[in-house]
């Protein structure tokens, strides 16, 4: 992570895994009122996750687990209704994209899941589980094609070990 809000939010993180939980939470403060975004110390977040335009407007709950090589855009939620150590958390697998302004909503008491791969459009509402490798958009949002097929018609890679799709085009 070489942007400062980035690095803002992994040194947060890693202060609470130490037990210094007054100084991530002042990290965090300082990264809200830099970049108005709440960014969890107790968020579990893998390597080389992107925050698109500084973070700016990005809610994440505590209770969020995210893969390696996330885009996330701004103004963001990603939300959880329960308590901080509930078993209960919403995934983000890994190279997943989330488009600007994007609401990601487990229903009450329940956990959430976006597949490996997964791209949700701008302003999509989420609030079921993603299959990987799937385009999801609209309000509420739903399946609207297969993210290899989209990085094929773009000429972008797909990650290492990920085969191509054998579906039709939509």
């Amino acid at each position: 992570m070489s942007r400062f809000h980035e690095r803002l939010w992994s040194h947060s993180r890693a202060c609470h895994r130490r037990g210094w939980w007054r100084t991530a939470r002042l990290i965090k403060a300082l990264n809200f009122y830099l970049h108005h975004c709440l960014l969890p110390a107790e968020a579990d977040v893998g390597e080389e996750v992107t925050l698109d335009h500084y973070g700016m407007g990005v809610v994440i709950h505590p209770q969020v687990s995210i893969g390696d090589r996330v885009r996330i855009y701004h103004q963001v939620t990603i939300a959880g209704e329960t308590w901080i150590g509930s078993p209960v958390r919403v995934r983000i697998g890994s190279d997943v994209s989330l488009g600007v302004g994007c609401k990601i909503i487990p229903r009450s008491g329940q956990g959430l899941t976006i597949g490996e791969g997964a791209v949700i459009g701008a302003n999509a509402v989420v609030t079921g589980d993603v299959p990987a490798w799937e385009v999801w958009a609209g309000v509420p949002a739903r399946r609207i094609g297969d993210a290899r097929e989209w990085r094929a018609r773009l000429g972008l890679p797909l990650p290492c070990g990920v085969e191509a799709s054998t579906a039709q085009s939509s």
